[in-house]
């Protein structure tokens, strides 16, 4: 229900609105008409729902569904000897997983050890769960994965960049077969 205050409203789309009228026919008729119109606002189906996310100076985003949830990092457990990208281990209820820095496994320059209470999204992969350090999660936005500007960088699992400023990085690629297996022999 619209309530007319008789100042000017600022929002949005406030130009549409017809002004208040007494006879409720009049005023049905006039929001069907408004109503029937198309918009030039993009339709939701040309736009997706991402998480957003700060790693080091660049902002990412991935599809939420790909991700079971967000964990905060407490004790993330170092493990010696392993790779650049291994930021550790971390019990997520009662279930160990594999953290990796997301941002070195993407080629960004290495963080200094994983802060207390940093954001751990984690996600499926063919090895089973695991958990990306990121620096800050942003929040979910809605946008236009069909408008994508392509990468400066080559990269597999980089689908492209949503306004000018966001990259989107598709998982399934990211986290694919073999990809972040470590297997060494002890002699």
């Amino acid at each position: 229900m619209l309530i007319h205050s008789g100042r000017p409203n600022r929002r949005a789309g406030a130009a549409r609105l017809a002004p208040r009228t007494d006879d409720p026919a009049a005023m049905l008729e006039d929001r069907a008409r408004r109503l029937a119109q198309t918009s030039a606002e993009p339709t939701s189906g040309s736009l997706s729902e991402m998480l957003v996310f700060r790693l080091r100076d660049e902002l990412c985003a991935v599809e939420p569904p790909r991700l079971r949830s967000v964990q905060w990092a407490r004790d993330v457990t170092r493990l010696p000897c392993a790779p650049a990208y291994v930021a550790g281990l971390l019990n997520v209820r009662g279930d160990i997983v594999t953290v990796l820095d997301l941002g070195v496994a993407i080629g960004l320059a290495a963080a200094a050890a994983p802060v207390a209470g940093a954001p751990v999204l984690l996600a499926d992969a063919p090895q089973g769960q695991v958990g990306l350090l990121v620096d800050e999660v942003i929040g979910v936005q809605r946008l236009a994965l069909d408008d994508l500007t392509p990468p400066l960088s080559a990269g597999a699992f980089v689908r492209g960049v949503a306004q000018a400023r966001i990259v989107v990085l598709d998982l399934e690629r990211l986290l694919g077969e073999g990809r972040f297996e470590v297997s060494e022999d002890v002699v």
